[in-house]
């Protein structure tokens, strides 16, 4: 029976007694080990040895770790190799230096042997799985709207923290960073906004009342919605137990108490750069997850994910203000067109209005066949009167279609519209003003945009 290989580590130092002590430690716990002495040599190692981590020393000569670092970040064949730099320095400017230059975690000496082998086992983790996703990534491209999201999406952080004067601090650094931040003083409050929104990242104080931070860690990694979300826990400095026990539950970082705020910034940039890019490589070749989404025959996205992101929205609408409209179309008098002319020709039309409009909508937006001859539109990050603009080139764009090779076939269509309303408790409550506003196109003679606005 073939077994997995065994992890592997390269060690760079040039202090031949903390090399052995690695290579010791390592291979007890079944990790096939390589060492380097110097900079130059730690580079030419990573690229023949290709390891699944490496822990390399800040202060070496030739290349130092930071210079290191940079090096194997810049190569595609040694970016994913995740980083642990092993230094002497203590000072947040050399913390976030390492960090800004792409590793992933520290270790500062003198260093204990549980949370050295706690940080490399949660790192071979994270390369175990990335590895999982690029072999298969060839085989499914991201959707265009996905990966326009992706690129452009301003990151949301969740505090879950009962120290207001914490909190407060956070957030002033975080929202001027560029981050959207939302506030739970405890474990409940946290449970409930998780229920409504999912963040991109988890900054969480292990001391907390009513359910503690690590019962609530664990909560997180068991539930297949937040498991994947980053989590950095907040911790006196002294706790090295609850550290290390919280690196076996699946923590990705950790912050001491009083949080320096260079530090914070350049941890919560590096986790949630890995997090996006593990969410790209998962959305891109996860083919269940792909056709779980997706309508088989026009190729839009289905009523399900319609529901996805329907919330998300709302949530962002409520919390942050940030308006979104939505559009309800359905081809007029289909039924006669499947009648007249069959379900091939009905589904030709269906597959038509589809690509005009993945045509005419912007990459932000998103269209879904919602059933039917029915579709919808999202214009997030946009008032009414500019989708009213989009929804009528829409409209025109399809009076003016020739549907069906060799027949004289046009079509049109009824567009109900509508944007997000105070008022609204749900994502049916706006699929329903549109859909009233479509109706009311439909009475007044069809091929037409009603638009309907609840203030």
């Amino acid at each position: 029976m073939n077994q997995d290989p065994k992890p592997k580590v390269l060690v760079a130092d040039d202090e031949p007694t903390i090399v052995n002590f690695f290579i010791a430690a390592l291979s007890d716990q079944g990790y096939e080990i390589e060492s380097a002495v110097n900079g130059a040599q730690a580079v030419e190692k990573a690229l023949s040895f290709l390891p699944d981590v490496i822990l390399l020393d800040v202060v070496m000569p030739e290349l130092n770790g930071y210079q290191v670092t940079e090096k194997l970040k810049a190569n595609p064949a040694t970016s994913g190799i995740p980083i642990i730099l092993v230094t002497g320095l203590g000072s947040v400017e050399d913390k976030v230096q390492g960090l800004e230059s792409g590793a992933d975690d520290f270790l500062t000496k003198p260093f204990n042997l549980q949370e050295m082998l706690a940080r490399v086992h949660s790192l071979i983790k994270l390369k175990k799985l990335q590895d999982q996703l690029k072999e298969l990534s060839a085989r499914q491209p991201m959707p265009v709207h996905v990966k326009k999201v992706l690129a452009s999406y301003r990151s949301h952080v969740l505090i879950v923290e009962d120290d207001e004067r914490i909190t407060n601090i956070c957030k002033s650094i975080l929202g001027a960073g560029g981050y959207i931040v939302d506030i739970a003083p405890d474990g409940e409050e946290a449970q409930k906004y998780l229920k409504a929104a999912i963040p991109d990242l988890i900054l969480l104080d292990l001391m907390l009342p009513g359910i503690n931070g690590l019962d609530l860690l664990k909560q997180l990694k068991e539930d297949s919605v937040t498991r994947d979300i980053p989590v950095i826990i907040i911790t006196a400095l002294g706790d090295l137990k609850t550290k290390v026990k919280s690196f076996y539950m699946g923590v990705d970082d950790y912050l001491v108490k009083p949080v320096n705020s260079l530090e914070l910034l350049a941890r919560v940039k590096a986790n949630i750069r890995k997090h996006l890019a593990q969410q790209e490589l998962k959305y891109s070749l996860d083919e269940t997850f792909q056709q779980s989404i997706t309508d088989p025959l026009t190729g839009l996205y289905n009523r399900h994910y319609l529901d996805t992101v329907m919330d998300r929205e709302l949530a962002l609408f409520k919390r942050h203000n940030r308006m979104f409209s939505l559009m309800i179309m359905d081809i007029d008098n289909f039924k006669s067109i499947n009648d007249n002319l069959g379900h091939l020709s009905g589904d030709q039309v269906l597959t038509a209005v589809a690509k005009i409009l993945k045509d005419e909508i912007r990459t932000s937006d998103l269209a879904v066949r919602y059933g039917g001859d029915e579709f919808i539109v999202i214009f997030s990050d946009t008032k009414e009167d500019q989708a009213m603009i989009i929804s009528q080139r829409i409209r025109a764009a399809v009076e003016q279609k020739k549907f069906i090779e060799g027949k004289d076939q046009m079509a049109s269509v009824s567009i109900g519209l509508t944007q997000a309303s105070a008022q609204d408790t749900s994502g049916q409550d706006i699929i329903k003003r549109a859909d009233d506003a479509m109706y009311q196109a439909k009475r007044a003679g069809k091929n037409r945009v009603v638009s309907i606005f609840s203030s």
